[in-house]
């Protein structure tokens, strides 16, 4: 459950198959929905995952992960379970170049209000 005191961060991620045939993009997706978000969004401090992929073009394929708290702190739990090789990853994943990451912080979020009421 988030605690609405803590603050809200956007971790988003760029990456790519190492190619666009169809056995290496059905492990890519598999890999990416069933072990790494699961993996990651087990981690503290991080709240969903969600994945995003091209459509028309062969733009990358985009993962977000909204966490809560020090992003310092929740990110250094993933960058230490990477170090120490506890990470599942997969060979399907593009390593060159690495997958682009950028952390953004959530400055609003707005629901559209129930007109039902």
């Amino acid at each position: 459950m988030a605690n609405e005191d803590l603050p809200r961060w956007i971790l988003h991620i760029e990456s790519s198959p190492v190619s666009r045939d169809a056995e290496t993009l059905a492990e890519f997706n598999r890999w990416y929905d069933e072990v790494h978000i699961p993996e990651m969004v087990a981690f503290e401090g991080y709240l969903s995952g969600r994945r995003l992929e091209p459509v028309g073009d062969d733009g990358p394929y985009i993962a977000q992960y909204v966490i809560e708290g020090d992003p310092e702190d929740v990110l250094g739990r993933v960058k230490a379970a990477s170090a120490a090789g506890e990470l599942k990853m997969s060979e399907t994943l593009q390593m060159n170049p690495t997958p682009k990451m950028r952390l953004m912080r959530v400055s609003l979020e707005y629901t559209k209000p129930d007109r039902r009421r």
